[in-house]
């Protein structure tokens, strides 16, 4: 799993274009496909796909995708799994990473008359719209290749993105949709720890997730469960380490992915408290007893 934006600065497939820490304008350019890549998504992002299509699966299982000229807008703390998929030889697009502070910015100048009381969907979608390809291609052109990557053009940019989108949408709706982000979100614990236990997640990530602050999250957490949240987790993640091994032959390696964990020696560590027996050893023993007599 990767953190986004975090990881993606030091990939040579992404061009920095704008950045000051994790806000960032970036490119990205890729004549291969990239499948079934694990990421959480740190800042808000707006996505303009220029060439190629990108396939998002949400931690809920929700499937959207996003092609050439459309543009996509994803909250951030998503958990989701993409695929990137070249067309014509080449997947491109432009990224837009930013946080509250830039929405405030933006929101200080922009009526917002009535505020939907629904839930703020995970995703705003827009079809395809030729002014923001131009929009983007511009804006790689005249920043890519030239000496003007000063950070105080970078809000500039994203506001201006903002601003564009804002007329597309109907009236209120996108700004609406804006202030519903900067307010408090929290998510049903029991239900996302159930689906998503597994996933490579430390604590910390897992309060951010469900909409709270780490005290909370613990606390809550312990009113559910009555363990904390370490401790559930080991013993969720090794549970389904043994009952996989059970069902099919893997790599110790694979094994540690699937239950969520990215350090395979800790992971064979635990394995070993919980089991009595390496993960190898298991798998041999498990091997011996079902051979026929």
């Amino acid at each position: 799993m990767i953190l986004i934006p975090q990881r993606l600065f030091d990939n040579p497939q992404v061009t920095t274009i704008l950045r000051d820490g994790n806000v960032c304008i970036v490119a990205k350019e890729l004549t291969q496909p990239v499948l079934q890549k694990e990421g959480y998504i740190s800042n808000h992002v707006i996505s303009i796909c220029l060439t190629g299509q990108q396939r998002i699966e949400t931690y809920d299982h929700e499937i959207f995708t996003i092609k050439a000229g459309e543009v996509l807008f994803i909250p951030r703390g998503m958990y989701h799994i993409t695929d990137l998929l070249p067309k014509g030889g080449t997947f491109k697009s432009l990224l837009f990473y930013f946080d509250d502070a830039i929405i405030q910015e933006f929101l200080s100048t922009t009526r917002v008359a009535e505020v939907s009381r629904e839930a703020v969907p995970n995703h705003l979608k827009f079809g395809v719209v030729p002014m923001l390809e131009m929009f983007a291609e511009s804006l790689i052109h005249i920043y890519q290749n030239n000496q003007l990557r000063h950070k105080n053009l970078l809000n500039v940019k994203i506001l201006e993105l903002l601003y564009l989108l804002n007329t597309l949408a109907e009236e209120q709706q996108f700004a609406s949709f804006l202030f519903r982000l900067t307010l408090p979100q929290k998510r049903n614990i029991k239900a996302f720890m159930e689906t998503n236990f597994d996933k490579p997640l430390k604590v910390e990530d897992y309060a951010y997730l469900t909409g709270r602050s780490l005290s909370t999250f613990r606390r809550d957490f312990k009113a559910y469960y009555d363990l904390t949240p370490q401790k559930w987790l080991k013993e969720k993640r090794l549970d389904k380490a043994v009952n996989l091994l059970a069902k099919k032959e893997m790599s110790v390696t694979q094994l540690a992915y699937e239950v969520g964990y990215e350090n395979i020696s800790y992971f064979i560590k635990e394995f070993k408290q919980k089991v009595g027996q390496s993960p190898k050893q298991y798998i041999l023993t498990q091997y011996r007893n079902n051979l026929p007599n």
